[in-house]
């Protein structure tokens, strides 16, 4: 009988530490509130809380049909108060006029690690109170 239990308790232990090791190896990401602007200007400073994210999925939600949106994606990774664009070579990015129409614009940012980040908005002119928010998913 005591064989057994010790067998049963080391299939348990083998199955809980495999649960463990997949839960790592497929960890989710983690969803950050970077914008929600109805004026240009920066918006929250987030900090990435233990794990750098290099992948980031960001979705920007615009309301009010403004005439044209720019933002600029900034971060760091000393966690100091300067912000440098984390990717376009322009630093900006401009939405296209389809998306703002739309509504909505997804877009991601590759091999970008960063420990601090914050979007601005760089242009938002137009349209019956414009608004821009955006979240971003970030992925080991």
């Amino acid at each position: 009988m005591r064989k057994q239990t010790v067998t049963v308790a080391a299939i348990i232990m083998t199955i809980l530490a495999a649960v463990i090791l997949v839960k790592d190896v497929f960890a989710e990401g983690k969803t950050f509130q970077l914008l929600d602007n109805a004026s240009v200007g920066a918006g929250q400073t987030v900090q990435i809380p233990y794990k750098v994210y290099k992948l980031w999925t960001c979705e920007t939600s615009i309301s009010g049909h403004p005439d044209n949106v720019t933002i600029a994606l900034e971060g760091n990774i000393g966690g100091g108060s300067t912000y440098l664009p984390m990717t376009w070579p322009q630093d900006t990015l401009d939405i296209p006029a389809s998306n703002i129409t739309a509504g909505v614009y997804i877009f991601t940012v590759t091999d970008t690690p960063t420990k601090v980040m914050r979007a601005r908005v760089v242009s938002l002119p137009g349209g019956a109170s414009p608004r821009v928010s955006m979240i971003c998913l970030g992925v080991e």
